[in-house]
């Protein structure tokens, strides 16, 4: 494609992008070999490529960017050229292709395995257009990635006899409680082998130290290692209750989980049927989630501590070490799962402490939304990861709605988190939606489509359905069972204020069980409504009733006449 169009009032350099660049023949076969050689090694660190040879990138006629490769550049000295500049050596793909009568090398390269460097042991990496220095440790972070290199899992200077009997004991009741009681039975040594915390040989894992060692070892074969707490009764005021400690990560992650667990404030919501749902600011399992998360994803080759900021307007749990080489805010709800330190994530996630599919994030994205709250938001500067969660009750209008749901539907993050827009803003399409979910706008379609088709919640817009992408907007019955929760107003009169209006102006009134008759909503519901058209004056209380199923409500002194 690129080819068909270059030169065709678009020059090369335009068509060039993060796995495709155009290289003009050198004043020599060392110079033009040693040119393909650098190129392919910055395809080859990041996520491959092709290299174009005979075309000048800046030509703006077609003839004029088609210069062609000279027929003394075989493809086996080419193929071998690249090879011998490079280490670990490249063994690219090479053939040849005659455009207009002009003879051209593609080259091209996958990702590599391990990275790579040209002869003199210079690494890049291709960003965007340009190949920028690929130093030692950003190499390091891509191997991690990669799960070529798990720190967790090298062997520590420790031996059994530093780690904790208590610390011990803790494991096994864990293991216990996860349903994994053969090996909570296990005599200590068999069980860190089963786990394989301690090598066949007797070497003790960092994970191991991490999780099991007396706190004075973990202090000197991890210096790096800590935590602490503070909580401020508004942003702005002192601190008046602090932590810092350093006791191993089990014990490190129940302590802070119950410092934000003991000023957590909750509010009990009653569900239609009897059942009992508690808002609450913070949501235990969601900050249960990044808690861990912070704990065995950051980096444990730098310095710093996980700390914990906590107020009524914010909680933010700040680890160090930036997210693992490919996972950023925009796509770490989504991205596949890359732990940087493997054994000691798999260990947790046996604990049932935390998640390993999706990092937990789904999760802790899916308790903030289910309540009527904005989701975590993370924040990445490269060498710390702060996630932010918004203080506040949760709405209860919402909760109910969504406590009102099928299972299906109320436990899928993509759902809520359009619910949530649309409780905002009066339709949202799949190329908004996909940015909120971090998929593709045809992912977003999909989401949208199921919402309407499977589960009746939205509908398309009559002056957007033929299109592709056509904009949806909650159904009427949505919108009543959401009640409070709803932000926005069409101008007017919507759907549901009409049919109550109509139903008035045929009976003379109508009641709470009424509403819920009509829209097929709870009864909390329906008061919201009925809050909300008395609050405008289109409905009044008519009788001498002063609550329960009595009341009635009748035309107000702004009833439609």
């Amino acid at each position: 494609m690129a080819l068909r169009v270059l030169g065709r009032g678009v020059t090369a350099d335009a068509l060039e992008t993060d796995t495709l660049d155009f290289k003009l023949v050198a004043e020599s076969p060392k110079a033009t070999l040693n040119l393909l050689a650098d190129a392919l090694v910055c395809f080859a660190n990041a996520q491959g490529g092709t290299v174009v040879l005979g075309v000048d990138d800046r030509a703006r006629e077609r003839a004029d960017a088609l210069r062609g490769v000279p027929v003394g550049y075989t493809v086996d000295q080419i193929r071998k050229g690249v090879f011998d500049r490079t280490r670990p050596h490249i063994t690219p793909f090479v053939g040849e292709k005659v455009v207009d009568g002009i003879r051209l090398i593609l080259l091209s390269v996958p990702p590599g395995v391990l990275p790579h460097s040209n002869a003199a042991g210079l690494a890049t990496r291709r960003l965007g257009k340009e190949c920028l220095p690929f130093p030692p440790d950003q190499q390091r972070e891509v191997m991690i990635a990669r799960g070529q290199v798990d720190w967790s899992a090298d062997v520590s200077v420790a031996d059994i006899t530093h780690l904790s009997t208590v610390e011990l004991a803790r494991l096994r009741r864990l293991l216990t409680a996860s349903g994994r009681d053969h090996l909570a039975d296990l005599g200590d040594r068999a069980l860190l082998e089963a786990l394989r915390l301690v090598t066949a040989d007797g070497g003790v894992t960092n994970a191991a130290v991490l999780l099991l060692a007396e706190e004075h070892v973990l202090q000197r074969i991890v210096p790096s290692y800590g935590y602490s707490y503070q909580f401020r009764p508004s942003l702005g005021a002192e601190a008046t209750g602090r932590m810092r400690a350093g006791r191993p990560m089990l014990a490190a992650i129940q302590s802070l989980v119950d410092a934000v667990e003991a000023r957590r404030e909750v509010h009990p919501l009653n569900l239609a049927g009897g059942v009992q749902l508690q808002l609450s600011d913070y949501p235990e399992q969601a900050v249960r989630e990044l808690i861990v998360n912070a704990f065995i994803h950051r980096s444990y080759e730098t310095g710093g501590t996980v700390d914990i900021e906590h107020s009524p307007e914010r909680l933010a749990i700040i680890s160090p070490g930036g997210l693992v080489s490919g996972v950023t805010a925009q796509n770490i709800l989504t991205h596949p799962s890359t732990p940087r330190n493997r054994l000691l994530t798999e260990t947790v996630a046996g604990l049932q402490l935390a998640e390993r599919t999706g990092q937990g994030v789904d999760r802790a994205y899916r308790e903030m939304l289910r309540l009527g709250k904005e989701p975590p938001q993370f924040e990445d500067s490269g060498t710390l990861v702060r996630v932010t969660l918004a203080g506040g009750i949760g709405n209860d209008s919402f909760a109910r709605f969504v406590g009102g749901l099928p299972p299906k539907a109320a436990r899928d993050v993509n759902v809520l988190l359009a619910l949530s827009s649309l409780r905002h803003s009066a339709s949202v399409d799949a190329n908004r939606l996909a940015g909120a979910i971090q998929r593709s706008a045809a992912e977003a379609q999909d989401v949208l489509r199921t919402m309407a088709d499977e589960h009746n919640l939205v509908e398309p817009t009559r002056r957007t359905a033929a299109k592709a992408f056509p904009a949806y907007r909650l159904r009427s019955e949505s919108v009543a069972a959401m009640g409070r929760a709803v932000t926005y107003r069409r101008r007017g009169l919507d759907e549901t204020d009409q049919k109550i209006i109509d139903h008035v102006r045929e009976y003379g009134f109508v009641t709470n069980r009424t509403i819920q008759r009509l829209f097929d909503i709870h009864v909390f519901a329906a008061r919201d409504i009925l809050n909300s058209l008395r609050e405008r004056e289109l409905l009044g209380k008519i009788g001498e009733a002063r609550g329960g199923k009595g009341v009635r409500y009748g035309p107000g002194p702004k009833f439609p006449r």
